[in-house]
């Protein structure tokens, strides 16, 4: 009999261990769809508050956890008893030390199953820990424990019961025998004797979580003392009657269980439509609908995983567009060169008087329409090259004012509040005009019924506190602008989305969904941070953060013609794969009174200096080149010709390229551009001037 008790224990045991592997799959699933969802949003705390509802929350699933990479818990949703902040980051602290990505937490009232799972700022192997997600499942006696088997099934949090089958007076008296001793194999309770064996469920934690399972031998002798009368009353009938009833248990959980075994491998192969059978309330039973749930839920789970790797794909799909557009830019870009350039040779040489010289213009006209489209293209890409400046954004901001006010409707009233001895910040001009046009325009479309528009700038000291509240912004000093409306406001759904590229809520045909897009990235490029504060009915905040710098600002330098020819003594090195491009620039070079050497790459360009006894002034160089890139010549020639000059041309940088690679005095020229703007770039790299920082994207 004792054997027979503890091999019932052992079963119990087993089948519980069958089930907390299910559980701990379910949950790991849903761990890594809300790691991806808080990737997504940048661990933005509100996705705790989505995520507690429909299709996350199920009966499987009662505790979502969100934490900062500092180990700090940002949000926390329970379904059930309150889980206290500083216990669950007691909890998490211990079981990032010990590297848990499963455990046991037990939050004072209730003992929960849960998994970890961290996010990143893109792919983990090369961005940076943003946070942790925690899914829990909390561990309820009479939905969890009853259904797995008849006997008496204890758990506790080191000497502590937490959850069990027996009655509140039985606890009482468990817990007082557990105090005097842990470990017994039999315990008695009440009179009444049980055969204990336990199980740790966690390994090297402190304190323990470990399942005890009671076999009751007052019950087991009360079944044999039955046994013993039927078999003696009935003799060889009974005999005869036991073996048939032997074979028909069998028969009834064999099968039963064989069949869930075939489920599960079934399940581990992907097939989610394995046919169960779970008939009755026995054990098996139990345990077969409850892994028919668990198999429902892995299902939707796929679901949702196939529709996050199909929004992956679109974004990838994206990405090979913007490097394709950008290609073709680039090309168009080299056309274009030409095209202008010698436009702008021929409208030189004609006289107004001339019946080609109208011919000319219009060519020249097309060629500048033609570029503004390249740049259109290469910002809708994000691969426009960006050329900052240590700038004053109350005076960028005052200058825009007048075209400000023209695209903001009369019936909203337009106010700017520059800041006191504002900061400087670092960033491209251009760009940051249109930030905030962007936001000035989305403010507009906000207020139909008219309304108030501020523009604020001021100085702000970013502390560790602070910049908790603003992931991922980093503490210092920082130059803020505020957009702020009285508009139509958001709600959090939309706030929580209103920076995803082509999202809008206007109607069809009124918006692309990129305006917002692309002041983020602008933003993000430039190395600042974004934030938008709003509420249904009262109107958004949207508060723009720049690094703020120490330099000095930069002042526009007057934009003179070259010299004439006999003025000219310096030497010129062109360098430029494209044949036509390449004959266009000395061309011009040459016209300014420049003496020009040309190379049709880096290799070629290499060898003219090894063989050239005379100085070489200035270099001009394409970015992009076969055999050798440009960055990498003007290295390569700095190191032999120290007082050499470089202006860098191209119409954009490659994809994903910083501006490491450049030498920090080198100028830069986007393409297409004219007989003036080369010669004033090379007379300005000839007189050291630093108009522009070096190119970035």
């Amino acid at each position: 009999m004792r054997r027979e008790i503890q091999e019932h224990a052992l079963n119990a045991i087993l089948t519980f261990q069958v089930v907390e592997r299910q559980h701990q799959v379910t949950l790991s699933r849903k761990a890594d769809l809300l790691a991806s969802l808080a990737s997504m949003r940048n661990g933005d705390a509100t996705t705790i508050q989505d995520v507690s509802e429909d299709p996350w929350q199920s009966d499987d699933c009662d505790l979502f956890v969100l934490a900062d990479r500092s180990g700090k818990i940002v949000a926390l949703h329970t379904t059930t008893l309150e889980f206290p902040v500083a216990t669950a980051e007691d909890l998490l602290r211990r079981s990032l030390k010990e590297g848990n990505a499963a455990g046991w937490w037990y939050s004072g009232k209730r003992l929960y199953q849960v998994v970890l799972q961290s996010f990143y700022d893109g792919a983990p192997t090369k961005s940076t820990l943003l946070g942790t997600v925690i899914v829990g499942r909390g561990i309820d006696a009479a939905s969890d424990l009853r259904p797995i088997s008849s006997s008496q099934l204890v758990f506790r949090y080191g000497r502590d019961v937490v959850a069990s089958t027996l009655s509140a007076a039985q606890d009482q008296e468990l817990a007082r025998q557990l105090q005097v001793r842990t470990s017994q194999e039999q315990i008695h309770i009440h009179g009444e004797l049980f055969f204990a064996s336990s199980v740790e469920l966690t390994s090297g934690a402190q304190p323990t979580v470990s399942l005890t399972v009671l076999e009751s031998y007052n019950e087991s002798l009360a079944s044999l003392q039955k046994l013993n009368h039927l078999f003696s009353g009935l003799g060889l009938v009974a005999v005869l009657a036991g073996g048939v009833l032997v074979f028909a248990i069998a028969d009834k959980f064999t099968h039963p269980l064989a069949a869930l075994v075939e489920g599960v491998r079934a399940l581990e192969r992907g097939n989610f439509i394995y046919p169960l059978e779970a008939k009755g309330g026995d054990e098996v039973a139990q345990v077969t609908r409850a892994f028919d749930r668990m198999r429902r839920t892995l299902k939707r789970n796929e679901s949702q995983r196939q529709q996050l790797e199909e929004q992956l794909r679109q974004a990838q799909k994206m990405e090979a567009m913007g490097r394709l557009a950008g290609g073709v830019a680039h090309d168009f870009n080299n056309l274009l060169t030409v095209i202008k350039g010698h436009s702008d040779l021929l409208v030189d040489r004609l006289q107004p008087t001339d019946p080609v010289h109208r011919s000319a213009c219009q060519i020249d006209k097309a060629a500048d329409r033609a570029a503004s489209l390249t740049r259109q293209l290469l910002a809708f890409c994000r691969m426009q090259v960006l050329q900052p400046k240590v700038l004053n954004l109350n005076a960028l901001i005052s200058e825009m004012s007048s075209l400000l006010r023209r695209v903001i409707r009369e019936d909203i009233a337009f106010t700017f509040q520059p800041g006191e001895s504002l900061g400087l910040v670092k960033a491209d001009p251009g760009q940051i005009e249109q930030v905030i046009m962007n936001l000035t325009v989305n403010a507009g479309d906000a207020m139909p019924e008219g309304g108030r528009l501020t523009i604020e700038t001021r100085n702000v000291t970013v502390d560790d506190e602070f910049a908790q509240t603003r992931p991922p912004m980093l503490p210092g000093q920082y130059v803020r602008i505020v957009v702020a409306d009285t508009g139509q406001g958001m709600d959090p759904n939309t706030k929580a989305r209103i920076f995803e590229p082509f999202f809008t809520t206007k109607e069809q045909g009124k918006g692309t969904g990129l305006g917002l897009a692309t002041v983020y990235g602008v933003v993000k490029q430039s190395g600042g941070c974004i934030w938008v504060e709003s509420e249904p009915g009262k109107g958004a905040q949207f508060e723009v953060y720049l690094p703020m710098v120490l330099e000095l600002e930069e002042r526009a330098h007057p934009k003179g013609i070259a010299a004439a020819r006999t003025h000219r003594s310096e030497t010129v090195l062109v360098v430029e794969d494209e044949d036509e491009v390449r004959e266009l620039a000395a061309e011009f070079m040459k016209s300014a009174g420049y003496t020009v050497l040309t190379a049709k790459d880096g290799l070629e360009a290499l060898a003219i200096v090894e063989c050239s006894s005379e100085r070489i002034h200035v270099l001009v160089t394409d970015v992009v080149m076969p055999n050798m890139r440009g960055p990498e010549l003007a290295k390569r020639l700095k190191s032999v010709r120290a007082d050499i000059r470089i202006v860098y041309m191209s119409g954009y940088l490659e994809y994903n390229r910083g501006s490491g690679e450049f030498l920090e005095d080198g100028f830069f020229l986007q393409k297409p551009f004219t007989r003036d703007t080369l010669v004033r770039k090379v007379s300005e790299s000839l007189r050291g001037d630093r108009v522009v920082a070096n190119p970035t994207l």
